[in-house]
């Protein structure tokens, strides 16, 4: 079972979100076109919105595209907030042996089934070429080309819009966005969370960490997006020691620890997504499924 479905937070703040998002709830069909920032600054005002919209630990809910109406659906389908809903009771699974482990188990299945992998390849552009399409790929520092009969392409927006296939203005009437991630993974000499009573839980926190996730006795992590993202990438990019001072300073803000220092960094790896959440902008229209082109390359 996923454990991070129960919240910790130093101050009254969830209970607070909790009460608010719920007593709003029944006003979003009359704000249909409203941002939920917006929505929210209707009924509580600008600072106090603010302020709830932070406690959910997602950046991106501040956004303007982000309806009420998206925010509470975002809300409800999340573990971490889901408790703010009337989802609260839902229960999670997750990969005991890890997402990698479940992708090497099912690419074996796929293999088993006749399909071939091509891993570490990077589409460059896509030609018409007579009845076939002509694919150009990077390979360890290679260009190959590979002829298809028909091609389909699961490909994120930010990296169709890079290939020579015109999109989306010539696949989609929809524009298309994106939003930055950072992860970033610690690992400690001891679990010392474990007597703080953190073990498999959530922290939410107001400070640039925004969500943190103490893993059993294993490690802890931070989930960032939007502004909070950038900020760590920036952080990274002036270097390590930048980097684990600002973790360290949050951390030591955001935990009960009584004054103490937080205890040393045994060791550490983060992941930053430049597009990390894809998403078209005419959330009230209807997206297809998938996008042909008109030429039907």
């Amino acid at each position: 079972v996923y454990p991070f479905t129960e919240v910790v937070s130093q101050e009254r703040e969830q209970q607070e979100l909790k009460d608010t998002l719920l007593s709003l709830q029944p006003m979003v069909k009359e704000h249909p076109e409203e941002s939920f920032l917006d929505f929210v600054s209707h009924y509580l005002g600008a600072a106090e919105a603010l302020r709830i919209l932070k406690a959910t630990g997602y950046d991106a809910l501040q956004l303007p595209i982000v309806t009420a109406a998206m925010a509470y659906d975002i809300i409800k389908k999340h573990p971490e907030t889901q408790n703010c809903t009337e989802n609260a009771g839902n229960e999670w699974r997750y990969a005991t042996d890890g997402y990698g482990q479940l992708l090497v188990q099912l690419q074996r299945q796929a293999q088993a089934a006749g399909v071939e992998f091509r891993l570490e390849h990077r589409l460059l552009s896509v030609e018409k070429s007579g009845a076939d399409h002509l694919l150009a790929f990077s390979h360890h520092g290679e260009v190959q080309m590979q002829r298809a009969r028909h091609v389909i392409l699961a490909v994120p927006p930010t990296a169709m819009a890079g290939l020579n296939l015109d999109f989306p203005s010539a696949w989609s009437p929809f524009q298309y966005d994106s939003l930055p991630l950072f992860k970033g993974f610690l690992t400690f000499e001891k679990s010392w969370f474990e007597c703080m009573g953190l073990t498999d839980k959530m922290l939410m926190s107001s400070n640039p960490l925004r969500k943190i996730y103490f893993k059993s006795d294993k490690y802890l992590l931070f989930y960032t997006d939007s502004q909070s993202a950038l900020y760590w990438r920036d952080s990274v990019e002036q270097g390590e020691e930048i980097y684990l001072e600002r973790v360290r300073r949050h951390l030591e803000e955001a935990l009960p620890l009584n004054g103490k220092p937080l205890p040393p960094i045994q060791s550490h790896f983060y992941k930053h997504w430049p597009h990390g959440v894809e998403f078209y902008l005419e959330p009230e229209a209807k997206h297809p499924a998938a996008l042909v082109h008109p030429s039907g390359i």
